[in-house]
């Protein structure tokens, strides 16, 4: 079967374990009234204070959580192997530092072999078949561009953009769901054709260690202020004042690098309130939910190697996408997102498991259950911290994540990956956005002599 190139957006997800490796940094003490407060300790903050530092500006980081890393995570003990519960897929080679940091420190980071295998029904899809799906990823791809390029300035919802004929195609779901509902984290009807479009696109690594442990040891000797949450951020006067659950901190400016879903579901009170155009821009770009279901077997139940990509005909946008034999540790590594993942939100871990493994069931037998060891299933909307998995922009509101990340009043910075100008929804995308923040943030503090 011929092997076929997916989207090259495998978006965001999967963070860290202890560290094994030396340190490479070591900061100052956290100042007591410092000149920057950074509101989270994602990969978007870590870079904030290694920018700041390296400026020369004093600043502080203040994680909600236990750990650092926000969406990024890797997890050990599950499984007695790396597996990512978030972000896994390491994008943009040329672009992305943390691909040379890693090979710099040890960590084993290999090229995707991008291989891939389609199912149609209870057997793998004929020579044929796979051209015909390579026509529709094709299709797919024309239709998405004609929307974002319209010249009417449309940018409808994709179900609209891809037409209601392309659904009828033997492959249609299927590749709505690879393109879409397992890329974006959205059904077809609820993201923005144009954001699609313009994020950019690059070559993609894995991190045999999990990409949590890299970004782990990235920001391992960043200063974290580690479960104190910050409940309210006073902007008005001179200065900032963020108010947390172990006191009020008073400096010149603030990064706010937390997810778009914690900003729209107010977790955090401003004073005065955001402009309605800033509050727009949050609306317009949601915070979507892709989840990740890790599937322990005792042998490569597919047979086909490591790191193969698995999916199986469709006549709708739920369902399953595995990636088989994650990194040769025999654990299968399956996604569900948008309207999926949020009806199996609500119901317990079993029935993700159970509906992950059923998949595997309907292509490859029930005997596969013989060799089944255990399961586990990630839940990215019900983690407060997060309220998602990242962002993607609403039908029509893509110009919003320009609003999103616009500075207010000069000292409040918006940052984290929903802000990145073209790599969104990717951990690389939310470092350079937080080093840009922290630039604009540095700049500002010099300016005021």
């Amino acid at each position: 079967m011929i092997n076929r190139k997916r989207s090259q957006r495998r978006l965001l997800l999967k963070a860290g374990v202890a560290s094994i490796f030396a340190p490479r940094i070591v900061f100052a003490n956290t100042p007591t009234n410092p000149e920057v407060v950074i509101i989270g300790a994602g990969i978007a903050g870590l870079e904030a204070a290694k920018t700041l530092h390296a400026e020369g500006i004093s600043f502080v980081v203040l994680e909600a959580s236990n750990r650092i890393g926000g969406r990024v995570h890797t997890d050990n003990d599950i499984f007695g192997v790396p597996f990512d519960m978030h972000a896994h897929w390491v994008n943009y080679p040329t672009a992305n530092p943390l691909i040379k940091y890693g090979k710099d420190n040890g960590f084993d980071i290999y090229r995707d072999p991008r291989v891939s295998k389609s199912f149609v029904g209870s057997r793998e899809a004929t020579e044929e078949e796979s051209r015909d799906q390579d026509k529709t990823y094709k299709l797919f791809n024309r239709k998405i561009k004609a929307s974002a390029y319209s010249v009417r300035g449309d940018d409808d919802n994709a179900r609209t953009a891809l037409g209601e004929d392309f659904f009828k195609l033997p492959w249609g779901y299927t590749v709505a769901a690879n393109q879409g509902v397992w890329s974006m984290a959205q059904n077809s009807k609820d993201y923005s054709p144009t954001d699609w479009w313009n994020s950019e696109g690059g070559g993609q690594h894995f991190c045999r260690e999990g990409y949590g442990a890299l970004v782990a040891h990235y920001g391992q000797d960043v200063p974290v202020s580690l479960g104190t949450w910050v409940t309210e951020v006073d902007w008005s006067g001179e200065g900032v004042k963020v108010i947390t659950s172990a006191g009020t901190i008073k400096a010149k400016a603030a990064i706010l690098t937390v997810s778009v879903g914690v900003l729209a579901n107010n977790r955090i009170k401003f004073t005065p309130e955001l402009p309605v155009e800033k509050q727009e821009a949050i609306d317009g770009i949601d915070m979507a939910v892709m989840n990740y279901i890790g599937l322990q077997f005792t042998d490569d139940v597919f047979g086909y190697g490591a790191d193969v990509y698995v999916d199986q005909q469709q006549h709708d946008e739920n369902g399953v996408g595995y990636m088989a034999n994650m990194s040769g540790t025999n654990l299968v590594y399956s996604y569900v997102g948008g309207d999926q993942a949020k009806a199996l939100e609500n119901e317990s871990m079993d029935v993700s498991i159970a509906y992950s493994l059923d998949g595997m069931k309907s292509m490859l037998g029930n005997d596969i259950e013989k060799k089944f060891v255990k399961g586990y299933a990630t839940t990215t909307g019900k983690i407060s911290f997060w309220d998602g998995a990242y962002s993607t922009a609403r039908p029509g509101k893509q110009p919003m994540r320009a609003v999103l990340r616009q500075t207010l009043a000069e000292k409040l910075f918006f940052s984290g990956e929903a802000c990145s100008p073209s790599r969104w929804a990717s951990v690389d995308g939310g470092l350079n956005a937080g080093k840009n923040s922290a630039t604009d943030a540095s700049r500002y503090i010099k300016s005021l002599g």
